[in-house]
């Protein structure tokens, strides 16, 4: 089983100023902290634990930045890349957009003028050859009324981020990685969930179990020291959230403060969650842990198990099935359409054929 709380550090920096200072004289754009992992697996939880941390400026929703801003719309120029973040990604509801997914609530948020002071610092001759990014955390920054020299570590997350550690590394050299890793099956069992809310017609059980060995892999990098970063396992989150989230502050190297780190915030207002099952809640649940055991056929189980049962004893998770069987590689899941299915498994068949 990989060991997944490797991080370094102690909870509180107040005893280690001689840490506190070598983090501060590092320039804005290098305290850089990325969430990467897998979407369900508890990436959303994280950053609203860590939202309202007075060390810690955590952007509330997600950019697609590496996987997106810097790949398809690089080419076409910086205005392009602009208007994606701004009207696209989802962080477009910090502007003024629509919301895509959920509910989100940002009225008390100055979107306009994030829009106006963005735009200004993005197209400012001056900021030519400065990040994107960067300058959409200090337009953040600018209206919470955050001083940036308050500020230990800047936060992004997309769970995609799985696919471009190298890139982050390269672009940030100092960064800090969380990775999350969950159940693949529980994984299964909220994205089945999902469907049934959305009704996109779009559900893919490849990418469920693609998504999940993709950073699983990471997951097991970081933990034997290849990548530098933190593997946060969801379920500890939920069951010890006061024991992981002290390892996580003293990765980050922030103090730990109990009352501020167990409350879900986003843009420091109370988050009632994003929960598939459309549950939601005033404190950390551990009900998600389970509930797959209780929602997923045997054919489900077995579809996750047939392509993760070789990585899933690594993070504790045992498979509950004694063999791989064809039917559970034939049966369609529920909310899968024949589209869908056809992909799902030609993909399948693709990855294990050039594995």
């Amino acid at each position: 089983m990989v060991a997944l709380a490797g991080a370094g550090g102690g909870g509180n920096l107040q005893s280690c100023p001689t840490l506190m200072m070598s983090l501060c004289t590092l320039p804005f754009e290098e305290r850089a902290c990325f969430v990467a992992g897998q979407a369900k697996s508890g990436t959303t939880l994280l950053v609203a634990l860590l939202d309202n941390h007075p060390e810690l400026l955590v952007l509330p929703e997600e950019t697609a930045y590496f996987p997106t801003v810097l790949t398809k719309y690089a080419p076409r120029g910086r205005r392009a890349q602009f208007d994606y973040l701004t009207k696209q990604s989802l962080s477009n509801v910090l502007f003024g957009g629509p919301c895509k997914w959920g509910k989100r609530n940002y009225t008390t948020f100055p979107r306009e003028k994030f829009l106006e002071t963005f735009e200004r610092a993005a197209f400012d001759p001056v900021n030519a050859e400065e990040d994107l990014l960067v300058l959409m955390v200090k337009a953040y920054a600018a209206m919470l009324g955050r001083s940036l020299d308050t500020v230990r570590r800047w936060v992004e997350k997309t769970p995609a981020n799985r696919n471009h550690i190298p890139a982050i590394l390269a672009r940030f050299p100092h960064a800090k990685i969380l990775v999350t890793i969950r159940d693949p099956r529980a994984i299964l069992a909220a994205q089945i969930a999902l469907e049934k809310t959305r009704k996109t017609g779009r559900f893919s059980t490849y990418y469920v179990i693609a998504h999940w060995c993709v950073a699983a892999r990471l997951a097991r990098r970081v933990a034997d020291g290849e990548i530098p970063g933190f593997v946060v396992q969801y379920e500890d989150l939920v069951c010890e959230p006061a024991k992981m989230m002290e390892k996580v502050c003293a990765y980050l190297e922030i103090d730990f403060d109990r009352a501020t780190v167990l409350t879900p915030t986003k843009v420091g207002q109370f988050w009632s969650g994003n929960s598939a099952a459309r549950i939601h809640f005033s404190q950390i649940s551990t009900e998600p842990v389970t509930r797959w055991q209780r929602e997923l056929s045997e054919d489900e189980i077995g579809w996750v198990e047939w392509h993760c049962r070789d990585l899933m004893p690594e993070f504790g998770y045992e498979p509950r099935l004694t063999r791989r069987e064809l039917r559970y590689f034939m049966r369609p899941i529920r909310g899968e359409r024949p589209r869908e299915y056809l992909k799902s498994r030609a993909y399948s068949l693709r990855d294990q054929i050039t594995r």
